[in-house]
């Protein structure tokens, strides 16, 4: 078995883990078995508070919100929304669904009437639970959800989860959990279509969290993420990876460039979670001459620039450890964490190939394509989803014969390491955020003068991708930049909100009527100028939306 085979293999993270986080299959398993061996340890401490618990203090909140969740009438297999900021109170909902069996479905935080009612209707969520300032956007969609039985507020005036939590009587709860329950419902973007919901099991949770031991977690003390508890980035690799390694988790509320280094140094993170994205805007902060000594050691990212790499680490004095994975299929690609080993530009090889993680690169025949050669990246793994919620069509389109067809388009070198090239699926990439051109297309056509358009994604340094409109008005009809802008922020999240806009007196039909979007793309690469840009002409638009 060649080095960087045994590296990624299970028996590798069954030499570095404990024998009980190891024999644990579910989540609130790996709360359980960690409260016992590291009890009287910090395993999480919310940044904008200095607010901390210990592993035992951590599991008393998750058993006491897990109480408050059956107190409500949740059984097994209920589904309860997650409309909320990075909190502990986020936190220990997560862990509280994985204790009773219930089903999480997190709701992005900038997420908007429209959007909360789809996520919260589509998932036959019975419980909302929603931060203070959301509660009023979940209030107005209420009467168009039938479904759900109670909202409950983390804090404020009222009856809150708070206010529940601190006088519930404790439940004695014996919930039969196997790792093949659904854990969660995670939304990602569609390219046709509305958000589908990825069926994820406590295998697919607690097998993914694990293969983080595979880099050199015994260096690491301490991670800090600023990333949303919405993905599964935050959820897994940060929450969930430091518990199954007894380490410190440093929860920010948001990335903020301004305290971004400030938080790191002053609880003295050993290492950060970032995108690609992100570390982009990172590189881009003013040089210090505290850049070579801030705490950090490493960071676990995923989508970094091949041309950022070895600067980034240069200037930060760190290792960047590189991942891929899907929202659809969490367990990992890690590069080696040995920059020996590490092949730069490429995010690495299968975690755990020994336990069935297996992949192929193919053709649009579906036929496997050479070594170094191109095409569709394509995976089968314990962790795979079990399909789209309520959505046979697309899961039978994703998942063909067990195989999970992931959209990017790779190459894979003769060692097994593979490469990202671009994405096959038309959808746009912006500071980590999946954004499907098809909704923000829906909500501009919307407008009474808007004919037809298209959004495609022009290329940006700073975010990786930012969305241009390009509009086409009825006959006659006047419309500004401005109002497009306002009109799409009244109804979609800040991040789907179009930069740049155009208007045109024609577009580029197919015969059958579709918009020739590769054309578009293509003329837009040739441009140094994209049109009306939102950021310079409207500066104050977030707020007047």
């Amino acid at each position: 078995m060649d080095e960087i085979k045994k590296w990624s293999s299970f028996e590798t993270a069954k030499a570095k883990l404990e024998k009980s986080i190891l024999e644990s299959t579910t989540v609130y398993g790996i709360l359980s078995a960690a409260a016992r061996l590291w009890r009287d340890n910090v395993y999480l401490q919310f940044a904008p508070t200095g607010q901390s618990f210990t592993y035992g203090a951590f599991k008393e909140l998750v058993d006491r919100i897990a109480s408050v969740f059956l107190s409500k009438g949740i059984q097994k297999g209920d589904r309860i929304a997650l409309y909320m900021k990075n909190s502990p109170w986020y936190l220990g909902c997560i862990y509280a669904c994985g204790k009773i069996g219930a089903i999480e479905v997190p709701v992005n935080w900038f997420y908007r009437e429209r959007e909360v009612e789809y996520i919260v209707g589509n998932s036959q969520s019975s419980l909302v639970v929603a931060d203070e300032d959301l509660y009023p956007i979940v209030e107005k969609v209420l009467p168009k959800l039938p479904g759900v039985k109670t909202v409950i507020k983390t804090e404020g005036d009222g009856e809150t989860l708070s206010s529940l939590a601190n006088s519930v009587t404790l439940a004695d709860v014996a919930v039969n959990l196997t790792e093949e329950d659904l854990f969660a419902i995670i939304y990602t973007s569609g390219t046709t279509g509305l958000p589908k919901g990825a069926m994820l099991t406590q295998r697919s949770y607690a097998l993914a969290a694990k293969a983080i031991s595979l880099w050199p977690i015994e260096k690491i003390e301490s991670d800090y993420t600023c990333l949303p508890l919405f993905h599964i980035n935050a959820q897994i690799y940060s929450s969930l990876g430091m518990m199954v390694a007894g380490r410190r988790l440093i929860l920010s509320d948001r990335f903020s460039p301004q305290k971004f280094w400030k938080e790191i140094r002053d609880y003295e993170a050993k290492a950060f979670n970032a995108l690609g994205s992100l570390m982009q805007i990172i590189y881009s902060l003013p040089e210090s001459p505290e850049d070579k000594t801030t705490p950090a050691d490493f960071v676990i990212v995923g989508g970094t620039p091949r041309e950022l790499w070895e600067k980034f680490e240069e200037r930060y004095n760190l290792t960047i450890l590189e991942g891929y994975s899907q929202t659809e299929d969490p367990l990992p690609f890690l590069n080696h964490g040995d920059k020996s080993l590490r092949m730069l530009g490429s995010f690495g090889v299968p975690a755990f190939w020994d336990l069935g993680h297996e992949v192929r690169v193919v053709d649009e025949n579906g036929n496997d394509v050479p070594v170094g050669s191109t095409g569709e990246l394509i995976r089968r793994s314990p962790c795979t989803m079990k399909g789209y919620f309520m959505d046979e069509e697309r899961t039978q389109e994703t998942l063909k014969d067990g195989w999970l067809r992931s959209g990017d388009i790779v190459k894979r070198d003769e060692k097994g390491f593979t490469y990202f090239v671009e994405r096959k699926k038309f959808i746009i990439r912006r500071s980590g955020e999946n954004i499907a051109a098809w909704e923000v297309e829906a909500v501009i056509k919307d407008h009474p003068a808007v004919q037809d358009c298209a959004v495609i994604p022009v290329h940006d340094p700073m975010r990786g991708e930012e969305i241009k409109a390009i509009i086409l008005l009825r006959g006659g009809e006047q419309v500004s930049p401005e109002d497009i802008v306002l009109h799409v922020g009244k109804q979609l999240a800040y991040f789907k909100v179009p930069r740049f806009i155009e208007f045109v007196e024609r577009l580029p039909y197919t015969p059958t009527g579709r918009v020739v979007k590769h054309q578009l793309i293509a003329e837009e690469k040739e441009k140094t100028d994209h049109g009306w840009d939102r950021d310079k002409e409207m500066p104050d638009w977030r707020k007047r939306i």
